[in-house]
């Protein structure tokens, strides 16, 4: 019966399968045990992908010819494809025992550890099998990838150049050496050895995938949309692809092109939860937050934990106006910040400059809005300076309820705000100190912006920036700047286009598109922000009507400075600035300039704020649309 086992095989070896199935089952008709017809027809169902059937005949096999490490070797292999990784494991180890000099055994017993994760065993084996075959440029693949997953990426990156050595053009080793040198922040190289893999091997989606994500993280969205489509033009209905590419969208501002994506990405998996986060961003940028509202509560039905959807949230609903729900769920800034400041990187939302401010008080009780007519209140400032202007307006209110308060602001608003809490009706009971000063002691603690949230303020009853404080410039700072505001026409009007921080698409606009304003007959204008860059003041200096352009750089050198200039003038006009805060605070007329989806204590819909009676707020009517803004303004001021 031998020649019908033979003629099989050779069936088998010229991949003429069926041929070989006829001939391998003719022979266990014969001989049900015939050892080698079970071993090679259960290697056939095995590259047929018929893993269950292959994993009984090789079984039968080994059962029969137990000391057969070939045998091990291929029922471990077959079980491996079945996802039975510990009794694959079992099998390779066996072939081990039986032929400890295998290396195929070592190389199949790292595959199945690396797929169970357990990374350093993976690595002995690999490393074992390559003492055996030290050109394998496959086994230096995968200990590469093994040592990449321990986090021992200068180790990886050697494994990967060796595979190089010996295979000039390994589109695998170049993916895997890139991803190793972007673990080290060589993100150049990264991006050279991505474009080589797919040099060497068009189509290869995930080496494309990296270089879309290495793109992306680098600020090279444009050319990262363009990565994400070639994914796409192989694999179209990957989803973390979808996300990806709108997520490089966003960056670029197309919020309207990347909402499709996203939607598809979450049609393909509902459970991808930071895909229904970047979907909720979308619409909070496309002034849908009632949609924005519905995306974060599916994200939050996933991850209940997720710090920035509960915060993301909590703006939606701020924005609309819903301070019931809005204002509990802000506290989540608190968690996001400190977060950022753990991994040190920045929030989007700018809470991560309070991130050192709560650290240093974290061991304080949090005050929760009770008497505490015994006790010390700590109240710190915790983001920027126009959030400090906006709600120390609450200070007063809270001081009522403490035996004595201590608030902690930014030091370029200390000579404006210590003065002007010390005139207040609760003066008695506060001081004010810079941050980064010695802080008496306290009983309890209270970030300012959760003020509103203990004292139960309502939307339509947020009180009015005089009510308790009334803000002004120090009588010192009056005197200095008597007489100091230049121009002789009849109008002089504030002008801010940036912010100290903000300098990007929302919350500063191009000099160029201040001309409407800067053409108006019968105004003087003063530049209130300092930190004009040195194209700016080339401009200005060069601008055709320089002689109504005034400003005073830094001679401003702190906000009672600003706010005695402020108090000359007839009116402002501020993007969203600390500039707007303070003029709204003072009282001014005032212009704010907004971009189409705004901070959400702009809210919605409304050409006035509540925080603010003297302002009118002039928003965008579509992204980045400051022409039709600034166009708004000048026809008013005219």
């Amino acid at each position: 019966m031998e020649p019908v086992f033979d003629r099989a095989f050779a069936a088998h070896r010229d991949g003429r399968l069926d041929d070989a199935e006829r001939g391998y089952r003719a022979a266990l008709d014969v001989d049900p045990a015939h050892v080698d017809a079970l071993h090679l027809l259960g290697v056939l169902r095995h590259q047929q992908g018929q893993h269950a059937e292959a994993a009984d005949l090789v079984g039968r096999a080994a059962h029969l010819r137990p000391e057969d490490a070939a045998l091990q070797l291929n029922l471990g292999n077959a079980l491996r494809a079945m996802g039975q990784l510990d009794g694959a494991i079992e099998r390779f180890r066996n072939a081990l025992t039986l032929a400890p000099t295998f290396p195929l055994a070592h190389y199949n017993l790292g595959n199945a550890y690396a797929a169970s994760g357990r990374h350093e065993d993976a690595a002995d084996a690999f490393s074992r099998s390559l003492q055996l075959q030290p050109e394998d440029a496959s086994a230096h693949n995968n200990l590469g990838n093994a040592l990449h997953a321990l986090g021992r990426h200068r180790d990886a990156i050697a494994s990967f150049h060796r595979v190089l050595q010996l295979r000039p053009g390994h589109a695998g080793a170049h993916n895997n050496l890139g991803m190793a040198l972007n673990a080290l922040g060589n993100v150049d190289e990264a991006i050279g050895h991505f474009r080589a893999a797919l040099a060497a091997q068009p189509g290869f989606c995930a080496a494309q995938f990296n270089l879309a994500n290495t793109l992306d993280a680098t600020g090279q969205h444009e050319e990262a949309v363009d990565a994400y489509r070639g994914v796409m033009a192989v694999q179209p209905n990957l989803p973390p692809v979808l996300f990806g590419l709108g997520n490089a969208l966003v960056a670029l501002q197309r919020h309207a092109q990347a909402k499709p994506h996203l939607e598809r990405a979450i049609g393909l998996d509902p459970q991808f939860a930071p895909a229904w986060m970047t979907l909720g961003a979308i619409h909070v940028a496309l002034n849908a937050h009632a949609a924005a509202v519905r995306a974060f509560d599916q994200a939050l039905r996933l991850r209940p934990d997720l710090a920035s959807a509960h915060l993301n949230r909590a703006i939606a609903w701020l924005t609309l106006g819903d301070f019931t729900r809005g204002l509990p769920e802000y506290e989540w800034r608190l968690q996001v910040a400190a977060q950022s400041a753990l991994s040190a990187e920045p929030a989007t939302d700018g809470t991560a400059a309070g991130a050192a401010a709560l650290a240093a008080i974290h061991t304080l009780p949090r005050w929760h809005g009770e008497p505490i007519d015994a006790r010390t209140l700590f109240i710190h400032a915790e983001q920027g300076l126009g959030d400090t202007l906006q709600f120390i307006r609450f200070v007063p209110f809270a001081a009522e309820r403490a035996a004595r308060v201590i608030v902690e602001v930014q030091p370029a608003l200390l000579p404006l705000l210590q003065p002007a809490l010390a005139s207040s009706a609760a003066a008695s009971r506060v001081t004010v100190i810079a941050q980064g000063t010695a802080r008496p002691s306290a009983d309890l603690q209270i970030p300012l912006l959760s003020l509103p949230l203990v004292l139960g303020t309502r939307f339509d009853a947020i009180p009015a920036p005089s009510r308790r404080l009334q803000l002004g410039a120090p009588p010192v700072y009056r005197r200095k700047w008597r007489g100091s505001i230049g121009g002789h026409a009849k109008r002089k009007i504030g002008l801010a286009w940036s912010g100290r921080i903000h300098r990007n698409e929302t919350r500063s606009m191009p000099l160029a598109a201040l001309d409407p304003l800067f053409a108006l007959d019968g105004i003087d204008w003063i530049v209130l922000q300092p930190d004009l860059s040195d194209a700016e003041r080339v401009a200005l200096d060069a601008h055709p009507r320089a002689r109504s352009i005034h400003r005073f750089d830094t001679k401003i050198q702190d906000f009672a400075d600003t706010a005695a200039i402020v108090e000359r003038l007839d009116a402002v006009v501020s993007i969203d600035t600390s500039i707007a805060h303070l003029a709204g605070s003072l009282g001014k007329p005032l212009w704010v300039m907004l971009p189409f989806s705004a901070d959400w204590r702009w809210f919605t819909g409304n050409d006035q704020s509540p925080w603010y009676p003297h302002a009118t707020l002039v928003r965008q009517p579509e992204a980045g649309a400051w022409d039709d803004v600034v166009q708004t303004v000048a026809d008013a001021l005219r």
